[in-house]
């Protein structure tokens, strides 16, 4: 610290004089200050010879530890800067003892130093403490909270060098400090010091004798506390460990409920785990978090911790210096959880790949990320509060879990509900549940905790306070604390009713707890609204009435009595709750008005000024604002929230959020919620189609809905929601369904003066069509809807739609004209398909493209173009990591291989290809796959079985409205029958039927094959 004022040879500001409380003429007052400053000696070291985790933990504990100290003595935290601080001592305690409560802190925090090294058996973990006291001016003093006011005097910087000048674990104190403190406390001289900002020498004393005073209350589930029971827990543990050590990886579920001291104990097993070398990931779900995608692993981002004040976008940097800190520089593992994460600067074009594929790729990053991590050491993962985790951490969660045995590694959940059966592929997590301590437990837990000033009242309570606590350590914490806080006897009484209870109990001790606090019972209630964390300056617009100054010295206040706990912040300091059934019982508490007014002025606050709360994402964001009742905003947060995950492949909380937004749309004024409601089903339902299918029962009723109440709205209004309609008519249940909405959907939007919504109703009107035979409608669609393509317009049409309509149009004529034997022109617009989506770069309308190409190859019989279409096919498929496309090459190949190389072989991997298609659920064009297979079954001989698959192939189409390549499956019957040596009536019969139905769709190329087969069937005269 550095010093700002003139000072002289006794270390005294030149610009005070006395000490007596006068006013200065510079305004304020002058008085006697004493400053301690404290620092842990080598820390740069330390946190390069630590894992990351477990250095935090130790800042932390050794922070909280100095704050005891300090607190129980009477001063206030003024500073608190990574691994030290500065504190004063109010000057109402009167200098001499001020300075003696100052020595007392001072060695408090030594003690509690060693204390820290001795639970984690290090040697290197020292302390070393300053104290000085001088005459002080103190600008614009306020008694009650004068610490807070500018003070200028030697003090704060004669302790800072005094702090540097110490020996380890030690506290050096000024001269003026040891002559106000000689009756109390004993000291060695030091001599005289020079110490750097000061003119003359200082004759400095290191501090030795103490009192055995009360100290602060150490919380059960605190770092530095006494762990209590849970030995064959621990024992549990360690031999879990053992095992692991050993490469046989083991899962443990802890379950319990909340307060029964999971989190003790998981920190009393990352001790004896770290005993030996090991690394260690620790990820906590928290609150709320199920629908925020990968928030353990987010919120685990030292950037996210240190940004807890000053906020800031995560990136892909951030994401690739988290993983270099585990050895992890794989681009693909970087790229893959960026992308999840929503990082600044990621790969957006994994946003085109599939759900599933990114699901695949994330497994994939995950086994390779903890390989590369347990070749370093053995590998423990704790995973807390799995009951608020999201899908998409679930996810990788289990694949951890079946990775886990394979490694040396612990893999260690916790839950406050058992674990869901069949929840982990594979053999299910051994399980540890956590009850209440035993009676000797509990007292043993209670008298270890109970303050040393409340001793004699504890042989009365310690059977109340048994009792009511049913064994929870939590609820013991509580008790011992409300002990420690109560202010006289006659409020220490237990309450007796034996009907309530544990919680109902728990929650009037917290509450009686904060009536004692004043003011700072507002500050608890506003926090437990703002969530997990907060600073005061979010405080400020909660409870607009209470000063900066004010709001701080109630947060300092919850602090110290154990509400709170300080996060480690850049640019701030930032509070969250000490345990999260603190915050529930709080805010479980507040009436719902109050409850409502403290979410909307936070969501108003950080609406407005989104740097307040930059911690909060989209959805926490809507949330608050649905709490708050302001429900169109939380709508249309909630609809950006999701578009947000569905962006990084997360449909699982997408969908979540687009559900949760449909649902409050229905509790909005009719004047509004058409509109909002509309808004949603627009990308709920691709959403939908992607991830359920398009035939799904969900699907079918969220387009139902949609446009039932887009039919409701003005005409002018229709184009909006044109995509409802789009999607209504796919997801018909057959073609026949489809065919009739299809034009259903061009009759209601006749009139609309809209060229893009015009060329696309064509487009499902010739995709419709060319299904269901009706081959010249087909072609009318297609010229109409390509007579308005405009390909500014398509950029964003070919991404809502699927693909591209040009794209689309030119190959769906080119089967077209194929089909009523028009081969010349189909071969031209099937050369201009393929060279438009070459150039438009579409990945998904090129994908359409080599579909198209394999079927026109399919139909033309031309198996060494097929071949060759399905092996680029299958390298697009690859490149892209699309599934569906790769199972169509495979079929493809498949039929061609059958036919050009090798049958057996051919109709294994057509096989391999169909079963995958069924699996993807994308099996779009069922008969003609179950044509090729009875074909193939027919070249094998086999050819009754080959006459049942193609009698489900018809059966399939005319249930389906398939019909274009009925005629074609009728004829392929009719030879397998004459192979079969069936009768001539049952072959003249599907022969009749296969040139009607050609003859009526047009279907020349169709028609003159039934003719081919008939004259080759030598029954061309029966016809």
């Amino acid at each position: 610290m550095s010093r700002d004022t003139p000072i002289d040879k006794q270390g005294q500001s030149t610009d005070v004089s006395t000490g007596d409380g006068r006013p200065s003429q510079h305004g304020g007052e002058r008085r006697v200050v004493t400053a301690l400053c404290y620092d842990l000696i080598g820390s740069t070291n330390l946190f390069n010879l630590m894992d990351i985790e477990d250095y935090q933990d130790m800042i932390a504990a050794f922070q909280q530890a100095a704050r005891q100290a300090i607190t129980a003595h009477s001063g206030v935290v003024r500073v608190e800067a990574g691994d030290g601080g500065v504190a004063l001592f109010p000057i109402e305690l009167g200098p001499r003892d001020a300075a003696s409560a100052a020595i007392r802190a001072g060695l408090g925090i030594v003690k509690a130093c060693q204390r820290l090294a001795g639970d984690l058996i290090r040697d290197d973990l020292h302390v070393r403490v300053g104290v000085a006291t001088s005459v002080a001016l103190i600008r614009d003093a306020q008694l009650q909270n004068w610490i807070h006011e500018p003070v200028t005097g030697a003090a704060l910087a004669l302790a800072t060098r005094l702090e540097a000048a110490a020996e380890s674990d030690s506290v050096l104190v000024s001269e003026e400090t040891r002559n106000l403190a000689g009756r109390s406390h004993a000291f060695v001289p030091e001599g005289a010091r020079m110490l750097k900002g000061f003119s003359a020498p200082e004759n400095v004393w290191r501090a030795i004798g103490r009192k055995r005073e009360l100290d602060r209350f150490h919380a059960f589930g605190r770092l530095d506390g006494t762990f209590v029971g849970r030995a064959a827990e621990l024992g549990r543990i360690e031999k879990a460990w053992n095992a692991a050590v050993r490469g046989k990886g083991k899962v443990l579920a802890i379950t319990g409920e909340a307060g029964i001291g999971k989190s003790r104990l998981l920190r009393q097993a990352r001790h004896m785990i770290h005993a030996q070398p090991a690394r260690s990931l620790f990820f906590q779900c928290l609150p709320g978090g199920f629908r925020s995608t990968l928030h353990p692993l987010l919120n685990s981002f030292p950037q996210r911790r240190s940004h807890a004040a000053a906020g800031g976008p995560l990136t892909v940097e951030a994401v690739a210096a988290q993983f270099a800190r585990h050895g992890i520089g794989d681009p693909e593992v970087i790229g893959i959880f960026s992308h999840l994460l929503g990082a600044d600067g990621r790969n957006e074009t994994l946003s085109d790949s599939s759900p599933k594929t990114i699901q695949k790729r994330a497994r994939q990053a995950l086994s390779k990320a903890l390989s590369v991590i347990c070749e370093q050491a053995p590998l423990v993962i704790v995973v807390e509060d799995i009951h608020w985790i999201d899908p998409t951490s679930e996810h990788l969660l289990r694949e951890a879990a079946r990775l886990v045995p394979t490694l040396p590694a612990l893999l260690i959940l916790t839950s406050r509900r058992g674990l869901t059966a069949g929840m982990f592929d594979g053999d299910e997590p051994e399980h540890i549940s956590l009850g209440p301590l035993d009676r000797d437990e509990t007292r043993l837990a209670i008298a270890a905790r109970w303050p040393k000033h409340r001793r004699e009242a504890l042989p009365q309570l310690l059977e109340a306070s048994e009792r009511i606590s049913g064994g929870v350590p939590l609820f013991i914490e509580e008790i011992c604390q409300w002990a420690f806080d109560a202010a006289a006897e006659d409020a220490m009484d237990v309450p007796e009713n034996p009907s309530r209870n544990h919680v109902s109990v728990f929650e009037g001790i917290l509450n009686s707890r904060l009536e004692h606090l004043g003011s700072a019972r507002d500050v608890a209630r506003a926090g437990a609204v703002a969530g997990d964390r907060f600073t005061v300056s979010l405080l400020r617009p909660l409870l607009p009435d209470t000063s900066r100054k004010s709001l701080l010295h109630a947060a300092e206040t919850l602090c110290e009595t154990g509400f709170l706990t300080r996060l480690r912040a850049h640019g701030g300091v930032a509070y969250g709750f000490r345990h999260a059934l603190i915050q529930e019982t709080i805010y479980n508490g507040l009436l719902k008005t109050q409850r409502q007014l403290l979410h909307r002025r936070l969501f108003m606050a950080a609406n407005s000024n989104p740097a307040i709360a930059s911690w909060l994402d989209t959805g926490a964001l809507a949330e608050h604002a649905e709490s708050a009742g302001l429900l169109p905003q939380a709508v249309s947060l909630f609809l950006q929230a999701g578009k947000e995950h569905a962006g990084r492949s997360a449909m699982v909380e997408a969908r979540h959020h687009f559900e949760h937004a449909l649902a409050l749309c229905e509790t909005v004024p009719d004047a509004v919620s058409d509109e909002l409601c509309l808004s949603v089903l627009m990308v709920l339902g691709p959403l939908l189609t992607a991830t359920v299918g398009p035939n799904s029962a969900p699907a079918r009723r969220l387009y139902e809905k949609g446009v039932e109440i887009a039919r409701r709205q003005p005409k002018e209004d229709q184009p909006k929601w044109f995509p409802l309609y789009w999607g209504w008519w796919l997801t018909g249940q057959n073609f026949t369904e489809m065919h009739s909405r299809a034009r259903e959907v061009q009759a209601m939007l006749s009139g609309i003066t809209d060229r893009e919504i015009e060329l696309q109703v064509n487009h499902s009107i010739w995709a419709i069509e060319f299904n269901v035979g009706r081959q010249q409608e087909a072609q009318k669609a297609i010229q109409a809807g390509l007579a308005l393509y405009d390909e500014e317009a398509a950029k964003a049409s070919r991404n809502v739609f699927g693909h591209d309509a040009k794209v689309c149009g030119l190959g769906q004529l080119a089967l077209s004209l194929w089909l009523t034997g028009q081969t010349e022109e189909s071969s031209r617009a099937l050369a201009e398909m393929v060279a438009f989506a070459d150039r438009i770069a579409h990945m998904p309308s090129k994908s359409h493209s080599l579909d198209t190409e394999a079927v026109s190859a399919f139909y033309r019989n031309d198996h060494a173009r097929l071949m060759e279409i399905s092996a680029r096919m299958g390298d697009f498929a690859k490149r892209h990591e699309l599934q569906s496309l790769s199972a169509l090459a495979m079929v493809f190949r498949g039929w061609s291989t059958a036919h050009v190389e090798n049958l057996s072989r051919g109709q294994e991997i057509f096989h391999q290809g169909l079963a995958l298609l069924r699996e993807l659920g994308t099996v779009a064009d069922l008969p003609i796959y179950l044509y090729m297979h009875a074909t193939m079954l027919g070249q094998a001989r086999k050819y009754q079985a080959a006459i049942e698959v193609v009698t489900d192939a018809i059966g399939e189409a005319k249930a389906t409205g398939h019909h274009y390549w009925l005629a074609e499956l009728h004829r392929r019957r009719a030879l397998l029958l004459s192979n079969a040596k069936a009768g001539e009536a049952a072959l003249l019969a599907d022969l009749r039927t296969a040139l009607v139905i050609a003859e009526e769709q047009g279907a020349v190329a169709l028609l003159h094959r039934a003719h081919r087969s008939a004259k080759e069937l030598d029954l061309a005269g029966d016809l």
